[in-house]
């Protein structure tokens, strides 16, 4: 019985939540160039995240295979604005259609100012 119950509550959330991502309205190219925004970013953020943990000072053999990392956050952007731009979301004016393009510009900002501080000097 309980069982059932969370199974049901499951339900809803992936119900609301590939509702929101509009994943059937989508078209095929909306649908890539989705994914592609979206691995970017998540490879960018994972990047970082261990650069944060493993910072090396001085090092600019890092420095710069970061700076390349940062570049593919603006590659990220790129995609971010043509999936914008072929989103179902943003004719219908629903929440959520700017999500992923946000997120990569604060990304792209934050890892900047990142690389410059952990890899000064």
């Amino acid at each position: 019985m309980v069982l059932a119950a969370n199974m049901r509550g499951m339900r809803n959330i992936n119900t609301i939540f590939t509702g929101w991502l509009a994943w059937k309205r989508r078209g095929p190219a909306n649908r890539v160039l989705f994914v592609l925004s979206l691995s970017l970013a998540a490879f960018v953020t994972l990047a970082f995240a261990w650069a944060s943990l493993n910072p090396d000072p001085g090092n600019f053999a890092r420095y710069f295979a970061f700076y390349w990392v940062w570049g593919l956050c603006a590659v990220g952007v790129l995609l971010g604005m043509a999936e914008y731009k072929t989103s179902p979301l943003r004719e219908g004016r629903e929440r959520g259609h700017l999500f992923i393009l946000l997120y990569i510009g604060a990304l792209l900002i934050v890892t900047r100012a990142l690389n410059m501080l952990l890899y000064f000097g």
